[in-house]
C-alpha cells in the first residue's frame, strides 16, 4: 500500500517493451491463422491455378537466343491450367504420340501464341489445323509446330532459313502477334541467352522504387504465385490497383498508340515478312502471314480497363492501328495476309471467350475459332480448293 503523499513509481520499461513484444506476436499470430484459413478457403471455394515456373523446358541456341530443348516429357502450368508438354528431336512441340510426318507438310512459325503452352497440344492452333487439313483436303498433312515462346519476327526470320534449308515444306504459315511483334529495330543474329528471368531476393542498390520492387516485391510475387491460391486470387482481382501502383508486369502495347503510327516499325515488319516469303519462295513454297490481335482490340472493356490503370488518354490510343498499317505493309510487298481483327471481335460479342484471364494468350475456344478462320486459306493455298468467299 502507497503511504500518503507518495506517488506510485513508473513501472520498469522492460515490463512495457515486453508487454508491446507480447501484443505484436498475438496479432502477427492472429493475421497468420486469418491467412491460413482464407488460403484454406479459396482452395475450397474459388480454387485457383498455381503458376509454375519451367525455365528448364529452353535451351540456349546460337543466332536465335533460344529453342525448346529436344525430346521433352512434362507438365507446364503458365495460370489458366496444367498441360503437358511434349516436344521432338527438333524440339517442336508435338501430341503424346509424336510427329504425324506425311508427304504434304505445313511449317507454323510464331511466338507463344503457336506455342500454346496454355492448352494441351490437341487443343492448339497447330494440333487442329493437322486433322482439319487433312479432312479438308482428303490427303494426309503434317504440321511442324516451330512456334517458341518470346521470339520476335527477326527470330521467326531467321528460323525459317534454317528450317526451310534442312527440311521440305508445302507452306508456310507465319502468326505475327500484334500486341508485341512490330519490334522497332531490326537484328540479324542473338547469342545464346536463357530466356527465363529469375528474381531473387536481394539488398535494393537504391532508393527508387523501381529497384524495390526488383529486389523485393518481384522475388515475394515470384514465390507465391507458385504456393498461394489467395494470393492468386487477390492479385487478379486487383489489377487495376497493382497497375496504378506499378507493381505488375502487365504493360500496354505502345503499338495501340497514335504517337507510333508514323515509327519506322511498320516497314520493318513488312521488310522481315518479305524475306521470309523470298525464302519460302526461292523453294517454290507459299507463305501465309497472320494477323493475330491483341485482347485490347479485341475486348473494349479490357481495353478501358487497362487505359484506367495506368492512367492513359483514350484520345491516344487507335486500336486498329496494328491492324490496319501492318496488313498495309505486308501487302506493299505483295504478301499474301489474313487479319484476324474483325473476326475476333465478332466472336467475342458472341460470347466466346478467345483469351485467358490470368494468362493472356488463347483459351481452348480461342485456337479453335483461330483454326476455323485460317484453315480454309491455308488449304487454298496448298491447292486443290476454291477461294474461300471474302
Amino acid at each position: 500500500m502507497t503511504a500518503p503523499g507518495t506517488t506510485t513509481p513508473p513501472k520498469p520499461r522492460a515490463g512495457r517493451l515486453r508487454r508491446v513484444a507480447v501484443n505484436v506476436a498475438a496479432l502477427g499470430g492472429a493475421i497468420v491463422v486469418a491467412l491460413l484459413l482464407a488460403e484454406a478457403a479459396v482452395r475450397i471455394v474459388a480454387p485457383q491455378q498455381l503458376i509454375i515456373v519451367r525455365p528448364d523446358i529452353w535451351a540456349p541456341a546460337d543466332s536465335v537466343g533460344w529453342v525448346n530443348k529436344a525430346d521433352v516429357t512434362t507438365t507446364i502450368n503458365t495460370g489458366e491450367r496444367t498441360v503437358h508438354l511434349y516436344t521432338d528431336a527438333q524440339g517442336m512441340r508435338v501430341g503424346a504420340s509424336g510427329r504425324h510426318d506425311a508427304p504434304t507438310r505445313v511449317l507454323i512459325i510464331g511466338d507463344s501464341f503457336m506455342e500454346a503452352l496454355q492448352v494441351e497440344y490437341e487443343q492448339s492452333f497447330a494440333g487442329l489445323l493437322e486433322p482439319g487439313l487433312t479432312a479438308r483436303l482428303h490427303r494426309p498433312v503434317s504440321v511442324w509446330d516451330a512456334g517458341v515462346d518470346g521470339w520476335d519476327p527477326p527470330q521467326y526470320l531467321i528460323r525459317s532459313r534454317q528450317l526451310l534449308n534442312r527440311e521440305h515444306f508445302d507452306e508456310v504459315i507465319v502468326a505475327i502477334y500484334l500486341g508485341n511483334d512490330i519490334v522497332k529495330k531490326r537484328w540479324d543474329y542473338l547469342p545464346p541467352r536463357t530466356p527465363e528471368v529469375k528474381h531473387g531476393v536481394r539488398l535494393p542498390r537504391s532508393l527508387h522504387w523501381g529497384e524495390f520492387v526488383d529486389a523485393v516485391l518481384y522475388p515475394v510475387n515470384d514465390l507465391l504465385k507458385r504456393h498461394s491460391q489467395l494470393f492468386n486470387l487477390l492479385k487478379n482481382r486487383l489489377q487495376t490497383l497493382r497497375q496504378r501502383a506499378g507493381v505488375t508486369a502487365d504493360y500496354f502495347p505502345s503499338e495501340l498508340r497514335t504517337s507510333e503510327a508514323r515509327a519506322p516499325r511498320w516497314a520493318i515488319a513488312g521488310q522481315i515478312c518479305s524475306e521470309i516469303a523470298q525464302a519460302a519462295a526461292a523453294r517454290k513454297v507459299p507463305a501465309l502471314f497472320l494477323l493475330i490481335p491483341s485482347p485490347f482490340e479485341v475486348d473494349s472493356e479490357d481495353l478501358r480497363s487497362f487505359m484506367k490503370g495506368f492512367h492513359i488518354d483514350p484520345a491516344t490510343v487507335d486500336v486498329d492501328q496494328p491492324t490496319r498499317l501492318v496488313e498495309a505493309a505486308l501487302r506493299g510487298h505483295a504478301l499474301a495476309v489474313l487479319p484476324l481483327l474483325a473476326d475476333f471481335r465478332q466472336v467475342h460479342q458472341s460470347g466466346v471467350g478467345l483469351y485467358g484471364k490470368v494468362d493472356r494468350h488463347l483459351t481452348p475456344a480461342g485456337n479453335r475459332e483461330l483454326e476455323r478462320m485460317v484453315e480454309p486459306v491455308a488449304a487454298q493455298q496448298l491447292g486443290g480448293l476454291r477461294p474461300p468467299p471474302p
